[in-house]
């Protein structure tokens, strides 16, 4: 069972690259709660500006790095004793190279970087500001909340631009099997009969 699940959770885009982003997101928010806790009580709550900022910094340098590992691992990692040796899919060039692949991904999710940063810094902000809850888990709520606001979007335009199109897409189909009709399929002649028709020519 376990194999299965692995070869269904790499071969099919829309769910590993969601849980990957999920997973990165929240590895990223679990990662930098605690230094963004000590940097917003070294600077004071009056810089929430500031910490907000630093805030959005960490957890995206954190996001990134988590992200490109589990890609690598959903998408171009394949032991031969989860896959087997059956006949492997016949990927587009972008998705032969991890950096190209990834990348894409990457560069599609930057398109919605406004809406994140609108969602986590503003709603972050805020929650400081008139909640009077503390820049750590104003971080926690504001980001997980952006996560979960871009994730629907980029799963909505990966569908339609491809990115979440799974292996099953690329398997090249079985060649057509030779007819079977006796009437359409040629009869070699008898070798006393050729030589015949040799000799008579």
């Amino acid at each position: 069972m376990p194999r299965q699940l692995v070869r269904f959770y790499q071969r099919s885009r829309l769910l590993n690259i969601n849980l990957n982003l999920v997973l990165a997101g929240f590895i990223a928010i679990a990662l930098a709660k605690f230094p963004i806790k000590f940097i917003s009580e070294w600077l004071g709550p009056e810089h929430k500006a500031l910490i907000t900022l630093i805030a959005y910094g960490i957890d995206t340098m954190f996001d990134v790095a988590v992200y490109f590992g589990l890609h690598w691992i959903a998408n171009h990692w394949k032991p031969s004793s989860v896959h087997g040796k059956g006949p492997k899919p016949e990927r587009p060039a972008h998705r032969k190279n991890f950096l190209k692949d990834a990348g894409r991904v990457q560069a599609e999710r930057m398109v919605l970087v406004p809406v994140f940063a609108a969602v986590s810094m503003g709603m972050m902000y805020s929650l400081q500001k008139y909640a009077d809850v503390t820049a750590s888990w104003a971080f926690v709520y504001s980001f997980v909340t952006a996560i979960l606001v871009t994730r629907t979007l980029h799963t909505i335009s990966g569908i339609w631009t491809g990115t979440f199109r799974g292996d099953h897409h690329y398997v090249a189909k079985p060649e057509a099997e030779a007819p079977t009709d006796p009437d359409t399929v040629p009869v070699a002649q008898p070798r006393e009969q050729a030589a015949r028709e040799h000799e008579a020519v």
